[in-house]
């Protein structure tokens, strides 16, 4: 009697335009999220139903270029290449899958990150951008690039950022590290860079709109050590829409994405 072959760890880095679905975790029936998008479309390519597990639940208007997401099939006929283009060939033209390649059996995208880095696109000029509608916050008033920058430096480190999320966040442990936060201007945009290890609910949206108040003069960069100090959402600026937000990059360690030469059954 044959050996049973392991089922396929498949990973897939994906992008998407998150204007159109209620935020990226499947909900209920009749509700469109990405999730689902995806689901339904490498089901019907694998000919099996599946559940994808993804790396973070980005809400309701949130973008992403580098989502990553995993699921296990026992469908090893496929090459990768033809699988990723079978399955956006389902998809609509907001999400495409950017790559998909083999994983280790115990890797998970989400349990496996190390980190993530999220971009905030804030449009500062003063005809607003209609072609970049969903994409970007129009903002037209002034705001002092410099002042967000000696702000976002408080940031990095390990805090408890509680004071930075939204009160739904009902988590025990809100200490969070911050590897880098960076504010820069290109052209008519103002970019927001945030790499952490993890991130609380709205708590990137939380940053962005308190570096805003910063940078239009409302507060100075010492208010994000009151906010760190006090831990108390009502010192921070309020919560940014989400259409500026993208989830750019979700980090893993080397040795988490690594495969035994002998772990592929189609080998050997």
């Amino acid at each position: 009697m044959s050996e049973k072959k392991p089922n396929r760890n498949i990973k897939m880095v994906i992008a998407y335009n998150g204007a159109a679905y209620h935020g990226w975790q499947r909900q209920a029936d009749g509700i469109d999220t990405v999730q689902e998008r995806i689901e339904k479309a490498a089901a019907h390519v694998l000919r099996h139903p599946l559940a994808l597990h993804g790396a973070g639940r980005t809400d309701a208007g949130v973008h992403a270029s580098g989502q990553v997401a995993n699921f296990y099939s026992p469908n090893w006929s496929i090459p990768l290449n033809g699988m990723r283009r079978a399955i956006n060939s389902r998809l609509p033209a907001d999400i495409a899958i950017r790559s998909a390649c083999e994983a280790p059996e115990k890797f998970h995208a989400s349990r496996s990150a190390s980190g993530k880095t999220y971009r905030y696109r804030i449009y500062t000029a003063g005809l607003r951008p209609v072609e970049l509608a969903g994409q970007v916050l129009h903002y037209w008033r002034g705001l002092d690039v410099e002042r967000m920058q000696a702000a976002a430096r408080r940031l990095i480190g390990t805090h408890d950022f509680v004071g930075l999320a939204t009160s739904a966040d009902q988590r025990d442990n809100t200490v969070r590290t911050i590897f880098r936060c960076e504010v820069a201007r290109v052209g008519p945009e103002i970019l927001i860079s945030v790499r952490g290890d993890g991130f609380l609910y709205n708590m990137v949206r939380n940053i962005v709109g308190t570096l805003m108040e910063i940078g239009r003069g409302r507060w100075d960069a010492r208010r994000i050590d009151k906010i760190l100090e006090t831990r108390d959402r009502r010192n921070a600026g309020p919560c940014v829409l989400p259409d500026g937000l993208t989830l750019v990059c979700v980090h893993y360690r080397p040795e988490d994405l690594e495969i035994e030469p002998t772990s592929n059954p189609t080998q050997g």
